[in-house]
């Protein structure tokens, strides 16, 4: 890793890179993320302790935590990407590229998904993707919104079915 981002230039960096405000502000702030969107102090900690090949190069910002997982802003001279990686692996899970909305598409499908026993309504969806500057929770709500026979049929290839509503929702 060339340089760990400081917790003081953090979020000037993110913002430069076209994260919101709004959502910075957010994070650890929201009780229905409590658990899916955590202040990177995880990061913070864990950051300099780690030799992972996939550091290699490039100065590290922290975005967020969701527990062992974590999600970064990776820049060097070449590239910016908002990778997902987890603690004790050395390889990217998933990289969102520079595609800011197809991350919080993801937080919101993994919001919803973490509460279909329970149930959340359209309205709460949609207030939780307004405070994280998410545009397009109405239609997401109802593209998840399936009966338990095509949801059983749907999460057979969920990340398919993501790449599906990604599409639609002209995220991708």
């Amino acid at each position: 890793m060339k340089k760990l981002i400081s917790r003081e230039e953090r979020n000037e960096r993110l913002i430069s890179f076209g994260i919101s405000k709004q959502f910075l502000s957010n994070i650890g702030n929201i009780d229905e993320l409590e658990f899916l969107v955590e202040d990177p102090k995880g990061a913070y900690f864990y950051f300099p302790t780690m030799d992972y090949k996939i550091f290699s190069g490039f100065e590290i910002t922290p975005i967020f935590d969701s527990g062992e997982t974590f999600y970064a802003l990776f820049e060097n001279n070449n590239m910016s990407k908002i990778v997902k990686f987890e603690l004790e692996n050395d390889e990217i899970y998933f990289d969102y590229g520079q595609n800011w909305n197809l991350l919080l598409l993801s937080i919101m499908i993994d919001l919803f998904d973490q509460y279909l026993e329970d149930e959340i309504s359209e309205n709460r969806f949609i207030e939780i993707g307004n405070k994280i500057g998410f545009e397009k929770s109405s239609e997401l709500f109802n593209l998840r919104d399936l009966s338990v026979e095509e949801l059983n049929e749907k999460f057979k290839d969920n990340k398919k079915w993501e790449l599906e509503i990604a599409e639609k929702l002209k995220i991708l």
